[in-house]
């Protein structure tokens, strides 16, 4: 993951400094990430829970609290959606799409009763650890909108294409934010508590916690400003050929995915020669929010050395950034194109 030592690497030297296992898009059949190919990227050691011991607790700003088992869960009204979720330090294949299935987060809330003051909801996981050297342990956590966790796309999510989730994917529960990036779709979930807009969480910011996840842009003079990282970008990754891919010369099949979080894929181009000329790829199927779509374009390769680029534009008018923004200070959210060199003899 690309950082920068004035902003998310001051936190990612301990806390995520966890090899991340990058997906296969060559291995998705029927826009589907087999469950063992599913990227991974997490902050602190995978905890070790059993079905039988597990309890989600949804407290805080609630008229009702509630303790959940695991048991409870899977008798709580459930639906499926399919949906994308990428790492927010995407640089290389940090991306999946699957069937997931779970109770939405709205039902459960709204069992709870939040109150009037109710603005936030932090998801607590199962994983603990520091995230600076001289902090201390804090279990991961994400400060969430209300307005995001009623969404009816929400779950609280405990199968993956049909089958219960693996443990290095949040086994037994993960909360599942469709559109924003993965980190707000936190693992091993076992806690939400309810803020209000002045509630500031116990450890939460002594932790650094606060400090993951931001967007930070060099401004004038010398500042910085900084925002929070939540929605996906518009972005397109080429599957075939692969970096460094030595081919005869011939016709060809280029093809990957493309996705533009809570926003439809409107279409996806195709350079061959690094930017200079753009030709429109076909769309595989009807682009929906939330999920990808695969993309394909007909290439006739003469010998020479070419860089192939992908670029997918969205339902609202955002398109793909060629480079990335030079003010930006920080690792996030890295959609910009970037080209895959190979050779045709």
């Amino acid at each position: 993951m690309m950082q920068n030592p004035t902003g998310p690497a001051a936190v990612d030297k301990v806390g995520i400094n966890k090899p991340a296992v990058s997906s296969s898009l060559e291995a998705v059949q029927n826009g589907i990430t087999p469950v063992d190919q599913f990227f991974v990227r997490s902050h602190f050691d995978v905890p070790r829970i059993g079905m039988a011991e597990w309890k989600l607790r949804i407290e805080g700003k609630v008229a009702h609290p509630i303790e959940l088992t695991f048991s409870g869960l899977l008798t709580s009204p459930t639906q499926k959606s399919e949906a994308v979720l990428e790492c927010a330090g995407n640089v290389q294949l940090l991306v999946s799409n699957g069937i997931w299935e779970g109770v939405p987060l709205s039902f459960l809330l709204r069992q709870a009763s939040p109150n009037s003051e109710a603005q936030n909801v932090a998801l607590e996981g199962a994983d603990a650890g520091p995230l600076l050297e001289n902090s201390p342990s804090y279990a991961f956590t994400r400060i969430v909108p209300l307005r995001k966790c009623l969404a009816s796309e929400a779950l609280v999510a405990f199968r993956l294409n049909g089958q219960f989730l693996p443990p290095r994917n949040g086994f037994p529960v993960r909360a599942l934010l469709p559109g924003w990036y993965a980190m707000d779709s936190v693992k091993w979930l076992r806690r939400m508590v309810v803020l209000g807009p002045e509630d500031r969480p116990e450890g939460f910011y002594a932790s650094g916690m606060n400090s993951l996840y931001s967007r930070v842009t060099a401004e004038a003079g010398g500042r910085r400003i900084s925002s929070r990282v939540s929605e996906m970008l518009v972005r397109s990754n080429m599957a075939f050929p692969l970096p460094g891919a030595n081919l005869a010369a011939g016709t060809y099949t280029v093809w990957g995915f493309a996705w533009a979080g809570t926003n439809r894929v409107e279409g996806v181009s195709v350079s061959s020669d690094s930017g200079k000329i753009w030709n429109a790829a076909t769309l595989e199927s009807v682009s929906k929010p939330l999920t990808w779509v695969k993309w394909n374009y007909k290439w006739n390769a003469s010998p020479g050395e070419y860089k192939l680029m992908s670029r997918a534009h969205d339902s609202v008018g955002n398109t793909q950034p060629l480079a990335r923004d030079p003010l930006r200070l920080d690792g996030y959210e890295a959609n910009w194109c970037r080209p895959v060199n190979c050779s045709v003899r």
